[in-house]
């Protein structure tokens, strides 16, 4: 029996499954993405995710590491790892959601027009541009002494192969990667004081690099057979898993963040110019097609501030019963910021009889309404629409959330038996590099498993649809509060 192992580093969560070929799950591990404080917040360790990460293959049962055939990595984009001549990651890594780098974003010109024609990206200061700038500055002597900079997943995989990659999907995030040509983006690279030999060669997604090294696979119990095999930005491998890699088809991912991924055959000509919700595009791990992208920074992380808050779990959630009133709070989801510089969160319309219930389901709304907002821009810009979507991720646990998320986007949403998209995904590029499938169509028909279908409901929609309309208006005049809230903060 061929096993495959796909490790997902999340921004939470680092998770570890081991399946077969048909995709049922053979062994299971996770524990929380290790951080460490320093003086502007806080740091990802590389190296404390590796020794768990090896800890965890370490405890499945022998019998099931020697038939791992493969292993590939997903792994949280925008976030950077210098590794020294020694192959040791120096320091930690600055997370994806940190805000540090908004000064550079706001001192640094940029032809805004052009940095999303060739890189995907519309500038903003999670992309890793940014993330360089505050190392060249910060870091002077680790900035000099590092040898390459790869992603997350490049690093875990370099460690078992001791080949070094960046694949291209989460190049597609670094601000850094020219797309049409696949190669890294030497004038922006400039910029920083580096150049394409300072960045890990670049590879498409489901590549092999080469077997395991041996002494990992006697330090973890792995076949010195096993294959190491490029992965990719956790989204995208989520998408692969649930067959959004041609056009018609849409994946909804709900962890922390929310993001929504439209399959594309060909790069799109597109423009910024008057956007207000712009979103990404680039290179999919389903190589050789492309992405769309966009979705709220702070999906599921809004869902665990409001529990956090009011001491509540997420059975709280199911047993909340749907009902539109006067009461119910818009919740407007930017608790780690939006679209544009200086988005804040706000909840508006609250009384003296906003209950708990009423505060869950107003911000529940604000999450649909805000996702359906950025699922009609794309889908305009991108000349096409969507008629299904296959939802992955924590938050599918939430039931009346994605009652409320079908009803509000008028769509049907599929729920796999398996949440965990991003493990899945990565698995499935192992499987692919290996030859245990011949190409994403095998793979996804092989494990792909509905595990529950969630339809529109008619006699909310009406209703709804009138709330949504006015949440985009608010929503255009949020934007002035949060300028002018903006200046009083600092901000600006």
């Amino acid at each position: 029996m061929a096993f495959l192992l796909g490790i997902d580093v999340g921004t939470t969560n680092t998770k570890l499954r081991v399946y077969d070929q048909d995709g049922e799950i053979e062994g299971e591990g996770n524990f929380p993405t290790p951080l460490f404080p320093d003086e502007e917040g806080e740091l990802y360790d590389p190296q404390e995710i590796l020794r768990k990460i090896l800890q965890a293959i370490s405890r499945f049962p022998e019998e099931v590491r020697q038939e791992i055939v493969a292993l590939s990595v997903s792994s949280y984009a925008e976030v950077l790892v210098k590794v020294d001549n020694n192959g040791k990651p120096l320091g930690g890594s600055i997370p994806w959601y940190d805000n540090r780098t908004e000064k550079y974003f706001k001192e640094v010109e940029l032809d805004r027009e052009e940095v999303y024609r060739v890189s995907g990206l519309y500038p903003y200061h999670i992309y890793s541009f940014y993330k360089l700038l505050w190392h060249r500055e910060r870091e002077r002597e680790t900035f000099k002494k590092t040898k390459f900079w790869t992603s997350m997943s490049g690093f875990i995989l370099f460690y078992f192969s001791g080949v070094p990659s960046f694949d291209y999907s989460l190049a597609s995030r670094t601000m850094l990667f020219r797309q049409r040509e696949r190669c890294w983006w030497e004038e922006m690279l400039e910029r920083v004081g580096l150049s394409a030999k300072n960045m890990a060669p670049l590879y498409p997604s489901g590549r092999v690099l080469g077997p395991v090294r041996e002494e990992v696979a006697r330090e973890c119990g792995l076949s010195p057979d096993t294959l190491v095999v490029t992965g990719g930005h956790d989204h995208l491998c989520a998408a692969l898993s649930v067959g959004v890699y041609k056009k018609g088809r849409a994946l909804i991912s709900t962890g922390t963040t929310e993001s929504l991924t439209m399959a594309l055959e060909s790069l799109p000509s597109l423009s910024i110019e008057g956007e207000e919700k712009p979103f990404s595009w680039g290179h999919h791990v389903a190589y050789p097609y492309y992405y769309a992208m966009n979705g709220i920074y702070s999906g599921g992380y809004s869902v665990d501030w409001v529990l956090k808050l009011l001491k509540e779990d997420y059975s709280f959630l199911e047993n909340c019963s749907f009902s539109l009133s006067s009461h119910i709070p818009i919740f407007f989801p930017y608790l780690l910021g939006g679209d544009y510089e200086g988005a804040r969160g706000a909840l508006l319309n609250l009384t003296g009889n906003t209950g708990r219930e009423e505060l869950i389901l107003g911000l529940l709304l604000g999450l649909c309404f805000e996702y359906r907002n950025i699922w009609e821009k794309m889908e305009e810009k991108l000349g096409f629409r969507v008629k299904e979507a296959v939802n992955v991720g924590g938050g599918t646990q939430n039931r009346i959330w994605m009652r409320l998320k079908s009803t509000t986007l008028g769509k049907n949403i599929f729920v796999p038996q398996d949440r965990e998209g991003s493990c899945r995904g990565a698995a499935l590029l192992a499987g692919l590099g290996a030859g245990v499938y011949k190409d994403f169509e095998e793979a996804f028909q092989k494990t792909f498993r509905v595990k529950e279908t969630f339809e529109p409901q008619e006699e909310n929609q009406r209703s709804l649809e009138k709330w949504f309309r006015t949440y985009v208006e608010v929503e255009k005049d949020l934007r002035i509060i949060n300028k002018k809230l903006g200046v009083l903060y600092g901000r600006e």
